[in-house]
């Protein structure tokens, strides 16, 4: 037959095989590869577009793909030609189309060649009716399909080694766009090659009858060659009348983020931990080192005659006291990590927090550069101590690790505070902390303030100064801001907000002149520190009738039989504390607890700080001032004497 003759026969029979579908309510489409080798439609009739939801238009130049047929998603169970031939394949399964509707669907495949060219016929259906028990199986495994589809966690389906489902999740994480980029992939696509191997090895062990294997910590791979650290665990399970494998994955990113900042956050409370107790410890012995060295300075001249020793031993003791007094200022220093009251908010004096954060800052600058401060008068402001100056001194050792090492002379560090006053109110105070470094690239300083990020190199910062700084500012209604450029330096301002400093009625009491004393008052001294109490006797002794206690219980025996102008108390001691006493002094006596003058050594439990945050009670801290405590002692006493007037 002619070739002419055999275009005219083909067309004519396509003609009539296209209108037999018609007739017949069938979906035909024809596909044949293209130059590239891949199979696309070539044709398609209406009723393929009915059943597919699409158009001709959108059908026609579609590649043929296993899970999707044109715009409509697969779910198929194949079953192969009954003569096991390759040229005829029959699948059955289900279209899930784009408008949401599931259409039952038988799909014949038949591949014919016609002068020398494959082409692959494809024949739609709608499948017969199910049975009740088939229909109820379809409906749960939808619904199966639907709950992991939803799932926040990643999931996948794997036959064999190859991917047959991916659900949302999954896709995002590995920074795909569509589910079916996942589809035919393997394990070595998504994962690190070593974890892809490992998994690879357990699903090999992986039993149908155990239960699931992990988890495992595995390096899940992006599209974008990033890796992301997760947690996964293999589910043997049933997958279209097959054996599969299910695996789940959780980003753990966000986890090992927030662990390391648990962590940062615990360590921070250990310091301060540690560094109340050390003030502790150092307060106590401090407290009778100073005492004693005060006294002796005022003893010694009674005992000599010859004036050139006397005054070369007085000297020796003036510097005595000059070292005790320089750890007594460490010991302030190291209060500042306390957490003991970082819940109490009050009136706070800026210039004295932040001239407490430079010295310690200072001890960092050495001869690496200067600090120039520009203090303005201002109000005090709303927040709290301890945290401000922690804030303080972040942003200080920041602009010092800033500077640049080979040149001291350029290197400054500009401290200022200034008032921004307010039309209807106390306005703001401003603290800007200004470093002429090596200053931030524009593109990192949005993220300055991001848990974990940093610009230091590894080792030198956690990425987490910052971050704690802006917590801390906008905790106590303040703002916290960055403005920097390269090779000029970076700036940082701290606007918080101005507080009207407590009127507080103070009744004056006038000191008597030295040697001039108006009664001597009974006054008890409670210290687990014995010499403490000793020295503090023998120094109130001279103008007051003073009796010792070590200890609270001896301290309330001795109470329960006489009854003194004031009680000097220790707040923290063994067994039982200050807090005891003062409580079961209200309760037997009440009235005379107001009488308790509480010492501190610069711990505070958070009992200890909550206690002390509800009663009004004076209190003292070591190590003591002889001069500052004796003139407290006197003015205490005389305003109990004219109370019980």
């Amino acid at each position: 037959m002619p070739s002419s003759e055999s275009a005219k026969v083909q067309k004519g029979l396509g003609h009539a095989i296209a209108r037999a579908a018609l007739e017949l309510d069938l979906g035909l489409l024809v596909s044949a590869p293209d130059a590239s080798g891949a199979d696309r439609y070539r044709m398609v009739n209406d009723t393929a577009c009915a059943l597919l939801g699409a158009s001709s238009e959108q059908l026609v130049g579609r590649s043929v793909e296993a899970t999707f047929l044109g715009n409509a998603y697969f779910n198929a169970d194949e079953i192969a030609d009954a003569t096991g031939g390759t040229d005829l394949r029959e699948l059955r399964g289900e279209l899930i189309r784009r408008d949401g509707q599931r259409v039952p669907i038988r799909w014949i495949r038949v591949v014919t060649r016609v002068g020398g060219q494959a082409y692959t016929v494809h024949i739609l259906t709608r499948a017969e009716r199910r049975s009740r028990a088939e229909q109820a199986l379809l409906d749960s495994e939808q619904r199966f399909r639907r709950l992991i589809d939803a799932a926040p966690d990643a999931m996948l389906i794997l036959t064999t080694d190859r991917i047959t489902y991916a659900n949302q999740a999954m896709t995002q994480l590995s920074g795909y766009s569509n589910p079916r980029q996942l589809s035919q992939l393997t394990l070595h696509h998504l994962f690190c090659s070593d974890d892809a191997d490992r998994l690879m090895a357990s699903i090999g062990d992986l039993d149908n009858d155990e239960g699931p294997l992990g988890p495992f910590e595995l390096r899940a791979m992006r599209r974008d060659g990033r890796s992301v650290l997760v947690e996964a665990i293999l589910v043997p399970t049933e997958w279209d009348t097959g054996r599969g494998v299910m695996l789940l994955a959780r980003d753990l990113s966000g986890r090992r983020e927030l662990q390391g900042q648990m962590v940062q956050t615990d360590r921070l409370a250990a310091v301060g931990t540690l560094a109340a107790g050390v003030a502790h410890e150092i307060n106590n012995p401090l407290a009778y080192v100073l005492l004693n060295l005060q006294y002796l300075l005022r003893e010694v001249p009674k005992l000599s005659e010859d004036s050139g020793r006397l005054a070369h031993l007085v000297e020796r003791v003036r510097e005595a006291r000059h070292g005790a007094e320089r750890v007594g200022a460490i010991v302030r220093d190291l209060k500042t990590f306390s957490r003991s009251d970082e819940e109490q908010v009050g009136p706070i004096e800026l210039k004295r927090v932040l001239l407490s954060a430079i010295k310690v800052a200072r001890t960092q600058l050495m001869s690496q550069g200067q600090i120039v401060e520009a203090f303005e008068e201002v109000p005090p402001v709303r927040a709290n101590a301890s945290r401000l100056e922690q804030v303080f001194l972040n942003l200080l050792i920041n602009a010092i690790q800033a500077l640049p090492s080979d040149d001291a002379n350029r290197s400054r560090i500009h401290v200022r505070i200034w008032w921004e006053r307010g039309t209807t109110d106390e306005g703001a105070v401003c603290i800007a902390i200004a470093d002429t470094g090596a200053g931030i690239p524009e593109e990192h300083l949005d993220r300055v303030f991001d848990p974990f990020f940093t610009t230091k190199p590894v080792g030198l910062g956690t990425g987490l100064g910052l971050p704690i700084c802006h917590s801390l500012v906008t905790q106590m209604g303040g703002t916290i801001s960055v403005k920097s450029k390269l090779g000029e330096g970076t700036r940082f301002t701290v606007s918080l907000p101005a507080a009207r400093p407590l009127e507080r009625p103070v009744t004056r009491i006038p000191t008597p002149a030295p040697g001039i004393l108006q009664r001597r008052a009974k006054i008890l001294v409670v210290d687990d520190e014995r010499a403490v109490a000793s020295m503090l006797s023998r120094i109130l002794g001279e103008e007051h009738d003073v009796q010792v206690a070590t200890d609270a219980t001896a301290a309330l025996e001795i109470l329960e039989r006489e009854e003194f102008d004031l009680i000097l108390c220790d707040l923290l001691m063994p067994h039982v504390t200050g807090m005891d006493l003062y409580a079961e002094l209200a309760k037997r006596h009440p009235g005379r607890e107001a009488r308790v003058v509480f010492m501190t050594g610069g711990a505070f439990t958070p009992r200890a700080a909550q206690f002390l945050s509800k009663v009004d009670n004076a209190r003292i801290e070591k190590p003591f001032d002889l001069m500052a405590i004796r003139k407290l002692v006197r003015e205490l006493a005389a305003r109990t004497a004219k109370v019980s007037q």
